[in-house]
């Protein structure tokens, strides 16, 4: 792992809001219930979301819903009602900004919250990436950090980062697991002092899994 996501502190969060709670979080969720945590687990289909809520003795609150519809803010005020969410793990890849900045504010200030962007926000200039930046090359940088990511990558300030690059094997690169990338989140979402970090490898771009 590149820019290894930092160690834990002495705080953990009470309430956690999870988007992308059936997905690439799941494992997250798990975790953090099973350490005490309570968590509001976003995601669209209702199955699942029930399943976790089932297997984590009703920790994990779901919150069956399109993050795009209407009526997002209300929704997660509902959720923080009886208690506020004191830190948030996002992974909402297709989400836009105004989506992303209405999940963070549901947040208590000065909360931790951690945005997942995935590995296109690193890709050289000229390269397919959806809209992302980095460095000019594909050889340059090999310690790429998010620090080279335009203002607009944070949507809110204080918000922390962790890009999603890759990892190499004997048998070639691969992208992370679910359970890489939740173990990761965490290690972000409890460090202190807080930092952004990337997950695995983004350079040499020309060696990420096709």
């Amino acid at each position: 792992m590149s820019d290894d996501p930092p160690g834990p502190s002495r705080h953990r969060p009470a309430h956690l809001l999870v988007a992308g709670a059936t997905g690439a979080l799941r494992p997250a969720v798990l975790a953090a219930t099973a350490r005490g945590d309570t968590v509001t687990a976003l995601a669209r289909t209702a199955g699942p979301l029930g399943e976790l809520e089932h297997r984590t003795g009703g920790r994990a609150r779901p919150l069956p819903r399109d993050y795009e519809a209407p009526g997002l803010p209300e929704a997660l005020a509902g959720a923080a009602r009886e208690s506020p969410f004191t830190g948030a793990l996002l992974y909402c890849p297709l989400a836009t900004p105004a989506t992303v900045r209405a999940l963070t504010a549901a947040v208590e200030p000065g909360r931790p919250v951690v945005l997942l962007l995935t590995s296109a926000h690193a890709a050289p200039d000229g390269e397919v990436g959806g809209g992302a930046v980095g460095a000019r090359g594909d050889g340059a940088a090999l310690a790429w950090t998010p620090a080279r990511l335009p203002a607009a990558a944070r949507p809110v300030p204080g918000c922390r980062l962790l890009v999603l690059g890759w990892r190499t094997e004997p048998e070639g690169p691969r992208w992370h697991t679910p359970e890489e990338i939740s173990e990761a989140a965490l290690r972000v979402l409890d460090a202190d002092p807080a930092r952004d970090a990337v997950l695995g490898r983004v350079r040499p771009w020309s060696s990420r899994p096709r």
